[in-house]
């Protein structure tokens, strides 16, 4: 399989002219999109050298019944491990090799997160498509604007806009694979000054065990999952430069576990709850702007196992919830045509409760990690110079100083130059700096260590995006290099506590990624992307490769094609190179090499009704992204879109 994929992966990417644009938008300059994350402010793909991918509505519409998760694992430089399990498992983000927790989530520019987690990541789970209008993902170390765990990259949800009309109403509903339904509706509109979107979403799922069975036995349990989610946004555009917002984003889900890899577990079962709060106020100013946003993020996990592998061996209960506070305020001001400045500061304070409690008719014990003591504060100050359109020159300078109330001060910073030629041709450099603060539970808990430094990141990026062939090719291909230091590991230790979380070792990361939309003639576009990830860890002496989970190799293709402005079809294929999984006192485990197909179509009556069926792994392979952790085999939803605007 390898040799085959080696062939044809020179042809896909050098060749180009061989494949095209599975997109939304088959002939368009990508350079002139228009993105909002690169440096938070709205301008062209081609005034900044970031490296910025769009998810356009139009692309999110013609993936439909696909998890977020499952379209971000097709992105160039992203894996996401676990987007294939069972659902309600565990969503890892891997952004070029970066272990997870390095990717910082955004939710309409507001970072989120779950404190409560070893790695402070946010659970994917949490959030439907249907919520969603575009994504925009930064690669890249962006802790200049972002702040903490923006290592390896930035990606932003965006969410849905009030439409234009007084009254809009939604509806969705689809079946699929496992048992599965999903149903939602939705209202959105706008009455004089005042705008409003809101909307409801419900899966339930019978799923498949989480855990595979190695035995053939057939014993198994299926591990459910159940979500409810709401969403919803007031607006009120108190004066013509003035605008008021306010945002909920709430969900919850409950999901069947398993003991572990290999091992079934008929009564683990976990309920997560989330709910983000979010007030902004953004004033235009004439040759600018300023924004001002307060939110309030709380996240609650519980775990419960009945029988504990034995039954009436006793239970046990886990408990786990933070809160994260933040409160930011930033201008945006044009100096001249070429020269604008984004500064601003923000302040973030998150705490943590944590319980554990096992109970037997033999034996109790019970432990807590309490939110009065378990908390962190947060102050940053962060400026940009963006010079633009200077004959083609872009220059975007800019630096960080954080403050925390436990290991001090930090800084960062950010230079990234870029030449545009002809509007047609872009070369960039990227050179900049990143940290990720030490989480709670490597502070706080029984392996805590307060004397923990942040991480701290150099990156380095070069490459060439350009528009060809009067846009009907759109090319980009960079090459990037990662270096952390004060990596935070966890280290055995032979008296209590048994280990401890330190600042000590050295990762090195490496790669390239190839990207190419064609065009190929009316209404046949064909998407392909690839991903070359490497690197190795450090510990005094010695050196060894630990992306473990990770592939050095991803290829994604898409070829879409709309036959009638009614009727669009397409195909997918992704490979995913063999990868190293951790064992206990053991040389890693291998995980082979796979490649999955696709296929979906889309039937629209008008702009009411849309008909839609999509079809994943159609030859059912059997592959493993965690080890003992089954993945799908051939699935299907099925399902209709209705929308009266």
């Amino acid at each position: 399989m390898r040799r085959k994929f080696y062939v044809l992966l020179p042809a896909i990417i050098l060749g180009g002219g061989v494949t095209a644009h599975a997109q939304d938008s088959s002939h368009i300059n990508q350079l002139n999109q228009v993105v909002v994350t690169a440096n938070r402010v709205t301008q062209k793909a081609g005034e900044t050298g970031k490296v910025v991918t769009v998810i356009t509505s139009q692309y999110l519409q013609k993936n439909s019944g696909k998890t977020l998760t499952a379209i971000l694992n097709s992105q160039a430089g992203l894996v996401v491990n676990g987007a294939e399990n069972a659902p309600g498992t565990n969503q890892d983000v891997y952004t070029r090799g970066a272990s997870t927790g390095n990717t910082l989530i955004l939710i309409d520019n507001i970072p989120v997160s779950d404190a409560s987690q070893i790695s402070n990541a946010f659970d994917l789970n949490f959030i439907p498509v249907s919520q969603i209008e575009r994504i925009e993902i930064l690669r890249g170390s962006q802790s200049t604007l972002y702040g903490s765990d923006a290592v390896a990259g930035v990606i932003n949800i965006i969410t849905k806009k009030p439409g234009d009309n007084k009254l809009g109403i939604s509806a969705n509903g689809s079946y699929g694979s496992y048992k599965t339904w999903q149903g939602g509706a939705g209202l959105n509109g706008g009455i004089g000054r005042l705008s409003y979107i809101a909307g409801y979403q419900h899966t339930k799922s019978n799923g498949f065990s989480a855990a595979y069975d190695s035995t053939g036995k057939g014993g198994f349990d299926n591990d459910g999952f159940k979500r409810n989610s709401v969403f919803a946004k007031v607006g009120l555009q108190a004066t013509e430069r003035w605008r008021l917002q306010y945002m909920l984003n709430w969900s919850d889900y409950h999901t069947g576990l398993d003991a572990g890899g290999f091992a079934d577990d008929r009564d683990y079962t976990m309920h997560n709850k989330y709910m983000l709060h979010a007030v902004s106020s953004r004033l235009n100013l004439g040759k600018g702007s300023w924004n001002l946003v307060y939110s309030y993020q709380q996240n609650k996990r519980n775990l419960l196992d009945d029988t504990l592998f034995v039954p009436n061996a006793g239970y046990s209960v886990n408990d786990f919830s933070s809160n994260t506070h933040q409160a930011e305020t930033y201008v945006s001001w044009d100096f001249t045509k070429q020269l604008q400045l984004i500064t601003g500061a923000d302040f973030r304070t998150s705490g943590t409760d944590q319980s554990t409690r096992f109970i037997s008719e033999f034996y109790k014990d019970s432990s807590r990690l309490s939110g009065d003591s378990a908390h962190m504060r947060q102050f940053s100050y962060y400026a940009s110079l963006l010079l633009h359109n200077m004959g083609g020159f872009n220059l975007e300078a800019g630096g960080r100083y954080n403050n925390h109330n436990i290991y001090g001060s930090n800084g960062t910073f950010s230079v990234n130059p870029s030449y545009l030629v002809n509007n047609r041709h872009k070369l960039f450099i990227n050179f900049s700096s990143a940290y990720k603060v030490p989480t709670l539970y490597q502070l706080y808990a029984a392996y805590g260590n307060k004397n923990l430094k942040p991480e701290s990141t150099i990156s380095y990026e070069a490459g060439y995006q350009g528009a060809l062939y009067n846009s009907n090719i759109n090319v980009r291909v960079v090459g990037f290099y990662r270096q952390t230091k004060n990596l935070i590991s966890f280290y055995s230790l032979n008296d209590p506590p048994y280990g401890q979380y330190r600042n000590a070792s050295k990762q090195d990361a490496y790669g390239g990624e190839a990207e190419t939309s064609w065009r190929i003639t009316g209404g046949l576009n064909l998407r392909v992307n690839y991903t070359y990830v490497n690197g190795k860890i450090k510990e005094q002496d010695t050196s060894y490769y630990n992306l473990y989970r990770r592939p050095r190799h991803v290829l994604n293709m898409e070829l879409g094609y709309q036959v009638t402005p009614e009727v669009y079809v397409s195909a997918q294929y992704r490979y995913v190179s063999r990868r190293l999984d951790p064992a206990y006192m053991a040389p890693p485990y291998i995980l082979g090499d796979y490649y999955t197909l696709g296929a979906y179509a889309e039937y629209k009556l008008g702009n009411v009704l849309k008909v839609y069926a999509d079809f994943r792994n159609i030859t059912g392979q059997q592959y493993f992204d965690v080890r003992g952790y089954n993945a799908r085999k051939f699935n299907f939803t099925t399902g209709l879109v209705f929308n009266i605007n």
